[in-house]
């Protein structure tokens, strides 16, 4: 059956955006810098590995891997602050290519004009790293940021749950920290990413409460050897439907460059929605048209 895809959650990763991410590791200990590893390497080998790649040689990249695949677009993460190359990027092929930019500091006094930048930029959501920063997103002190997407009318990506990231804290990595933000900006569309990673149950109460909340289905979802019972990635996504329904479910595999795009993940979800007996219009709002509507993608 003929199907159209469009993945929701892939990270774009240049030498800039790494070092960026080593500048603000600069006031953790030394010894944890040291013995800090991004998919096994340091960040001095990441960048090292990325130096000679241009934004041109990462379009070529991602273009044959979403060829290959049969995917027809994606929505691009930028890892780190880059909005420049971030931006070069998505211009590059803006019929396949969206950009959603990350938040380093929700808290910073310019996060939010940041933001409000986007639209400019090109970019089409934001991203936010709940683990990274400290405080739990439902203080009164991010609120600048989604009112900031409010206005912009951008939707904003969420990682909740368990992390690679190096220096994070699970503390403030429960998704019911979007309770009271999910109700008060309800114009805002939040996505909770890979079902939560870990933090489904909480995920599926927000969905009770709201109808602007949403999960994806991004990445190899291996959060489930670490809650009891390791729920089958089928079982995942029944649940999902159930509380969310199909409206608020966007397909994605979590590529990067040092993965490469996931064709598997693709074929291993597909097998999944093949054995649920979806509609055929359930079935293409997870796999494409959800993401159309919320990203303002073009036909």
């Amino acid at each position: 059956m003929a199907r159209e895809i469009i993945d929701a959650h892939m990270h774009l990763m240049t030498a800039g955006m790494f070092r960026n991410l080593r500048a603000r590791a600069a006031g953790t200990r030394q010894v944890a810098r040291e013995r800090a590893r991004v998919r096994g390497q340091t960040f001095e080998q990441r960048i090292a590995q990325l130096e000679t790649m241009s934004i041109a040689d990462h379009v070529k990249m991602w273009l044959e891997g979403f060829d290959s695949a049969g995917v027809r677009a994606g929505a691009f993460i930028g890892s780190g602050d880059a909005y420049d190359e971030l931006a070069e990027f998505a211009r590059s092929r803006p019929d396949r290519f969206y950009g959603v930019g990350s938040i380093p500091d929700p808290t910073h006094p310019d996060a939010a004009r940041t933001v409000r930048g986007f639209r400019g930029l090109g970019l089409s959501a934001v991203k936010l790293y709940a683990p990274a920063y400290r405080v739990y997103l439902n203080d009164r002190v991010v609120y600048p940021i989604y009112e900031a997407a409010a206005e912009s009318n951008l939707p904003i990506i969420i990682h909740f749950g368990i992390t690679v990231g190096t220096f994070n804290d699970l503390m403030f990595a429960n998704p019911l920290a979007l309770s009271a933000p999910g109700r008060d900006f309800p114009e805002v569309t939040f996505i909770i990413a890979h079902f939560g990673a870990g933090f489904l149950r909480e995920a599926m109460f927000l969905a009770y409460h709201t109808d602007n909340i949403c999960v994806d289905t991004s990445g190899t979802n291996n959060w489930r050897l670490y809650v009891p019972g390791e729920p089958a990635l089928e079982q995942v996504f029944r649940d999902a439907l159930r509380t969310f329904g199909a409206r608020r479910i966007l397909f994605g595999t979590d590529s990067t460059i040092m993965s490469g795009y996931r064709k598997m993940i693709v074929e291993e979800q597909i097998g999944v929605l093949d054995r649920l007996d979806l509609s055929d219009e359930d079935r293409g709002l997870i796999l494409a048209g959800n993401a159309r509507r919320i990203f303002g993608m073009k036909d």
